[in-house]
C-alpha cells in the first residue's frame, strides 16, 4: 500500500523528469538549472526506495503476527 508521501514523491520525481526532459531538448543553455532539477530527483528517488524498505518491513512484521496468531 502506498503511503500520501510516497505517492506525492512519485509525481514530484514524474514532474521534475518531465521538466529536465523538456529543457534538454530545448537545448537549454543553463546547465546548472538541469544539474539541480536531476540532484532534487535523486534525493526524491532515494526517498522513495526508504519508503519502499520501511513498507516491506511492515508488511513482513504484520504477516508474521497472522502467522502467530493462527499458530
Amino acid at each position: 500500500m502506498e503511503t500520501a508521501t510516497h505517492l506525492k514523491a512519485k509525481a514530484l520525481h514524474g514532474h521534475l523528469d518531465t521538466k529536465i526532459e523538456q529543457l534538454e531538448r530545448k537545448n537549454h543553455h543553463n546547465r546548472e538549472l538541469i544539474t539541480d532539477l536531476k540532484k532534487q530527483k535523486l534525493k526524491i528517488k532515494d526517498k522513495l526506495q526508504d519508503l519502499a524498505k520501511k513498507q516491506a518491513l511492515v508488511d513482513k512484521e504484520q504477516q508474521l503476527d497472522l502467522f502467530i496468531k493462527e499458530g
